[in-house]
């Protein structure tokens, strides 16, 4: 979700003290007015719009306009538009999750890089198949099954198992987890997940605190989405907190594949995948679970036919608030000092998965 119009970027700036973060400044910085391209336009070029603005993640901000623009219209998704969609956000989140590994990952990946560009080309080539079909709302089960064949081959290419078991030796993944599998840097925290449930209140901060969108917050609450959210409960507390996320991103390009699977006979269900309603006036919002996690967008549209608001909530803002998980995750854990604590906190930061780039600032008080 890396915007065209100026990228965007967070700063890490973490202090440590015998080896402990003694301060961690999380800065996000983006294009903040971005929205405003979205005013005065008709409100069915809204997702036309969301999918051409965003680098990243285009066709679930389109799904996420969409949604917003029929609730606010009070007018429901077709049975036959909710399977395409559904078919183009599995298989961009697939891509998308090995995509940030594999190319953001702070460590070479030994022999392993050169056969990850061609299995990350054939995954791109599949799922850009099945996107496009989206796009054009078509839902061919047989197209949509040699396509997800295509992707879960590019997957295993590139370590992803087909069961709850290692990677294959040689393999991207096999080479990332072999980096991070004693790794006990970090300590696990219990995950507060933003589910569905949440959206009514999120929803309504959103439409009511125009600083919402920078800084979404529940109260009493360190509230995470995204892989490691969604499967927090099957991944266990024990083991090197680092591969347990990197686990929970494997398991959940499997559970992907699986439902493009069941998407290919014909077997849907889209509740998990994606939500929306009305809200207050002529308002409504779409709510889709990306690859980074959960994607909010909220239109209204004026008594001109014409959006006169129009709101965007992105996962990253809740994984690097300044009291998010990212944060509470670092504070506690002894990362010691120079390249070493630079490449720890980048480690963690890669598998939150922040939807732009990032850069690490360590200064020991020690050296100060």
């Amino acid at each position: 979700m890396t915007f065209l119009l100026g990228a965007g970027s967070i700063r890490i700036d973490v202090t440590v003290t015998q080896a402990l973060p003694s301060s961690v400044e999380v800065r996000v910085n983006r294009a903040q007015e971005l929205t405003r391209i979205f005013i005065g336009r008709r409100p069915e070029e809204a997702p036309v719009l969301a999918g051409q603005v965003f680098s990243l993640c285009g066709f679930s901000q389109s799904v996420a306009a969409r949604l917003a623009i029929l609730n606010a219209a009070d007018l429901p998704m077709p049975a036959e538009g909710r399977s395409a969609a559904m078919a183009g956000l599995l298989a961009e989140r697939i891509f998308e999750a090995l995509r940030a590994l594999i190319l953001h990952w702070p460590s070479l990946l030994a022999g392993a890089v050169a056969e990850a560009g061609q299995y990350l080309r054939r995954a791109l080539t599949a799922s850009q198949a099945i996107i496009d079909d989206a796009k054009a709302m078509r839902t061919d089960h047989i197209s949509l099954a040699a396509n997800t064949r295509r992707l879960g081959a590019a997957a295993a290419g590139l370590g992803i198992p087909e069961d709850d078991g290692l990677s294959r030796d040689g393999t991207a993944c096999a080479a990332i987890f072999r980096d991070i599998e004693d790794d006990r840097t970090f300590m696990g925290r219990p995950t507060d997940p933003l589910t569905a449930g949440d959206d009514t209140e999120v929803i309504a901060h959103l439409c009511c605190d125009a600083g919402y969108s920078t800084l979404p917050h529940l109260a009493g609450r360190v509230t995470e989405t995204g892989a490691y959210a969604r499967l927090c409960r099957a991944s266990g507390s024990d083991g090197p907190h680092l591969a347990q996320r990197f686990m929970a991103r494997m398991r959940d390009v499997r559970l992907c594949l699986m439902q493009l699977h069941h998407l290919a006979k014909g077997q849907n269900d889209p509740s998990e995948l994606m939500a929306g309603g009305p809200t207050p006036g002529t308002g409504g919002f779409g709510a889709v679970e990306c690859a980074r996690g959960r994607l909010y967008h909220q239109a209204e549209i004026g008594v001109d036919g014409k959006l006169c608001a129009y709101r965007i909530l992105a996962p990253t803002e809740w994984n690097f608030h300044p009291a998010g998980p990212f944060v509470e995750t670092l504070r506690s854990s002894r990362i010691g000092a120079g390249e070493s604590a630079t490449r720890s906190v980048s480690r963690l930061a890669v598998l939150f998965d922040p939807c732009v780039g990032f850069k690490v600032g360590i200064r020991d008080v020690a050296h100060a």
